[in-house]
């Protein structure tokens, strides 16, 4: 049964990865290039056949400049060896871009900040990128099934709250929170399609249905992942508990309303799943900490999609250091020149 049980998850996932790779048609890559003097530099890039702007979920203001190029190897985004379209622009300070950049749609933008700190010997460079948490996570909150520690675990890759676990402990764990993630998944959807059938039931049911909610959820608990509660499956649940055929009927009816409904209300979810990002990011010197997902000779490189922002504010953050030459040569200068006037003070 557990691994009957274990392949129809399996088998969900390869179903909605499939559905979620045809939405992510658009692919894009941030790159954030800092200079010593706190200025930097910001490209985007995106797969497209034609030079425009409005490919880029952003209002952008005057001065990007816009170019084609067919260099961009990346497979983490699928923009391998395909025509690219770049936007570029050189802006005096990272908090510039907040104000240059607004949003298009529903997509997150980022609060970007970058602290430049002057240590006498070094320099440091402390950046940080904040998106918010999505506020609309559907009808059912997902703290109901997993904590804030969980979420952050499972969404975000946060192992701050499991830190002295073994690999053992950390995959029982790691299964339980996925199990509780999934029953918050199909709850979410189970909900949506009551009462969107619940519209349509007819006046002889629609005052009996919010009291019988809970009781066939839980009837039909052992079903769901192999009949997932879609409106058409709800309404089957319904018909047998009502020994009816009444329900099958409304959702026939009323099937293109019924499908309207829900969509209108995903709306702005799948907005966001539709874009997928790669955040790049240099800093000048050494790196000296970092969150990002992968390093590549220097360049930190985060993956940002929408199920990140589930869990809670999404922070990309790095720290830099450079060396001030001219601080140790000032300083070299001023010891050998205390040593001279120590010398010929006691000659």
């Amino acid at each position: 049964m557990k691994n009957t049980m274990k392949t129809n998850k399996i088998i969900i996932l390869i179903i909605i990865s499939i559905a979620f790779t045809s939405c992510f048609s658009e692919n894009y890559m941030i790159i954030t290039k800092v200079e010593r003097d706190g200025s930097f530099r910001r490209e985007i890039k995106t797969v497209a056949d034609s030079l425009s702007i409005s490919l880029f979920p952003y209002n952008l203001t005057d001065g990007w400049e816009i170019s084609q190029t067919d260099t961009l190897v990346k497979d983490g985004i699928s923009m391998k060896d395909r025509k690219c379209i770049k936007i570029s622009k050189i802006f005096p300070s990272v908090g510039q871009i907040s104000a240059d950049t607004t949003v298009q749609g529903t997509y997150l933008i980022p609060k970007e900040s970058l602290e430049k700190r002057f240590r006498w010997f070094y320099t440091y460079y402390v950046f940080t990128a904040i998106y918010p948490e999505v506020a609309n996570k559907g009808c059912v909150p997902l703290d109901q099934y997993l904590n804030k520690a969980e979420q952050k675990f499972l969404l975000q890759g946060d192992i701050s709250a499991y830190r002295g676990m073994n690999g053992f402990e950390m995959k029982e764990e790691l299964e339980n929170i996925e199990a509780g993630f999934w029953e918050w998944h199909f709850r979410s959807m189970y909900e949506e399609s009551f009462d969107a059938i619940l519209q349509y039931a007819g006046t002889d049911f629609r005052l009996q249905l919010p009291a019988i909610k809970d009781s066939l959820y839980s009837i039909n608990k052992s079903r769901i992942e192999k009949e997932y509660p879609t409106p058409e499956e709800t309404c089957k649940w319904l018909d047998r508990f009502f020994s009816t055929d009444h329900f099958s009927k409304v959702y026939t009816q009323n099937k293109n309303e019924i499908d309207d409904m829900l969509e209108e209300k995903s709306k702005e979810t799948n907005e966001l799943v539709k874009h997928v990002f790669q955040y790049e990011l240099t800093l000048p010197g050494k790196l000296l900490a970092t969150n990002a997902n992968q390093q590549n000779t220097g360049t930190m490189i985060w993956k940002i999609n929408m199920f990140r922002f589930l869990a809670d504010d999404y922070t990309l953050n790095a720290e830099s250091r450079t060396a001030n030459v001219w601080a140790f040569a000032v300083t070299l200068l001023l010891i050998v020149f205390s040593v001279y006037c120590f010398i010929r003070y006691f000659r």
